[in-house]
């Protein structure tokens, strides 16, 4: 599995090498899909009056919704995991909240809030245990550096899983970006001092130091004052 031209920035930009073997490299495409789904969110309900709070919400669920589908077709269980069952999980809840969110259908909301405690519970694990979590999600190749880059992943699918169970819930969306500022501070907290797996690749600490003033920036602006 190869990353792409924004994947490998990212890798970059964080200090970490650009040549990543396939299960390394599927982390930092989950990484930033995380990222992606929850500024897909942000900027629908931020700038586009003709897209609907479910629509919305349908259009940061697809990305997994594909992503999922993918893995099951190409039987990603074989060489970089995860496991189908893995996937199909990951396949039923997003495109439960995708398809319910085009459709306008009256389950919708319930389906939203099941994707988003399915991502937060999900994240954590990721975040706090990350080789528990390689195993339970029966990923494959594992080389020195899947356990931290399995932590980054549980630091942005923690922060999407509670900004989308913010939504979910009935926060407004400036309300929701707020408290997952919060999410993201801390789960940068937790990597970058508590989480040797993490340190291990040689994260540069000016990127994350950057991330964590804006959140405490934006969570302070937000729900402070």
């Amino acid at each position: 599995m190869k990353v792409g031209v924004a994947d490998k920035f990212c890798n970059k930009s964080y200090g970490v090498p650009g040549e990543l073997s396939p299960t390394d490299a599927r982390q930092t495409i989950d990484h930033n899909l995380s990222i992606f789904s929850a500024g897909v969110v942000m900027y629908s309900l931020l700038f586009r009056n003709d897209i609907s709070w479910n629509l919305a919400m349908a259009l940061g669920n697809l990305p997994w919704a594909f992503r999922a589908l993918g893995d099951l077709l190409n039987e990603s269980s074989k060489t970089t995991g995860p496991s189908n069952i893995g996937s199909s999980l990951i396949f039923l809840f997003a495109s439960a909240a995708a398809y319910g969110g085009l459709t306008a259908a009256d389950w919708a909301g319930n389906a939203f809030k099941a994707a988003s405690l399915f991502a937060l519970t999900s994240g954590l694990p990721c975040l706090f245990a990350p080789a528990e979590a390689s195993k339970l999600w029966g990923m494959k190749g594992a080389t020195e550096m899947t356990n931290g880059m399995i932590t980054g992943v549980g630091v942005t699918l923690t922060g999407f899983g509670a900004f989308s169970a913010a939504l979910a819930w009935g926060d407004d969306v400036i309300t929701a970006v707020g408290k997952k500022a919060i999410v993201d501070m801390l789960s940068l907290i937790k990597a970058m001092y508590f989480s040797p797996e993490w340190a291990s690749l040689g994260i540069s600490k000016a990127a994350v130091y950057f991330w964590l003033i804006l959140n405490v920036v934006a969570a302070y602006s937000i729900l402070v004052e």
